[in-house]
């Protein structure tokens, strides 16, 4: 196993959390560091975290990481959670600054993307969908499900290893995006954890709305500003790229870029 190695990164998105045998529950986050690099940084309890360490989208976060065995996306860092430091907060950046962070890393297409996978191996990048093609869907999980029935038991033994100290969290919803990239047609489920907190707010707010609230906000707002897609593999299935977050600026790459080269 290699040495623990300090870096920073800038944090893009944080997936929602996943129950772990071993770590009881986790959360995949993916930034980029000083060197324009995409870092996935795992495992993170985050909800373990103290307050101090606690760390939102486009915070910057210094910690140690090794090369974590037996994954061989190149991508991938094994973060020692108890070096978790937050250096610099969100508003620290503009619009321009954090678009500008993750523009060179745009793919073509979705298909550009996995081609790129197999060639080196690349495991996380962006994507646009082409203008006007998104569309949001909420499924409920069923009963009467196998797959859907195992998801919510998963999160239930998670609660029950350490109870008390976490607040359950309720997996009610499946959440979808369909969308072309390049004129080629996709669906895929969405594992930013942003559109599950925004649910669970929304219900509070909106009660039995909530999904329309929701559905409004990403399915026609959201995706006229610009969005572009976070896409990831898993380690267990590493040539399947699943949505892991979505960015949105009012300033889209090309003019973060012109601005910049003004300055």
């Amino acid at each position: 196993m290699s040495l623990p190695k300090p870096e920073r990164a800038a944090i893009l998105v944080k997936a929602f959390p996943q129950p772990s045998q071993k770590y009881e529950e986790t959360v995949c986050c993916a930034g980029i560091t000083p060197d324009g690099e995409f870092v996935r940084l795992y495992p993170v309890r985050y909800r373990h975290l103290r307050p101090e360490q606690k760390f939102d989208r486009w915070d910057v976060i210094e910690y140690s990481a090794t090369r974590p065995p037996g994954d061989f996306r190149p991508e991938s860092r094994h973060v020692d959670e108890e070096s978790i430091r937050v250096v610099q907060r969100a508003a620290a950046l503009d619009e321009q600054a954090r678009v500008r962070l993750w523009s060179s890393h745009v793919s073509r297409s979705l298909v550009t993307l996995k081609s790129e996978n197999v060639a080196t191996h690349k495991s996380l990048g962006v994507v646009r969908p082409d203008s006007g093609s998104v569309r949001f869907s909420a499924r409920r999980l069923r009963s009467d499900s196998s797959e859907d029935r195992e998801l919510r038991a998963a999160f239930q033994q998670v609660s029950l290893l350490d109870p008390g100290r976490l607040e359950p969290l309720l997996v009610e919803h499946e959440f979808r995006y369909d969308f072309t990239c390049d004129g080629i047609s996709h669906s895929m489920k969405i594992h930013d954890w942003e559109v599950h907190a925004a649910h669970h707010a929304y219900k509070r707010r909106y009660g039995d709305r909530a999904l329309s609230v929701l559905s409004e906000e990403y399915g026609q707002n959201i995706p006229k500003r610009n969005l572009h897609l976070v896409m990831g593999t898993m380690k267990a299935h590493p040539r399947q790229f699943i949505v892991i977050g979505l960015l949105r600026s009012p300033v889209s790459p090309d003019e973060a870029s012109k601005q910049h080269a003004l300055l």
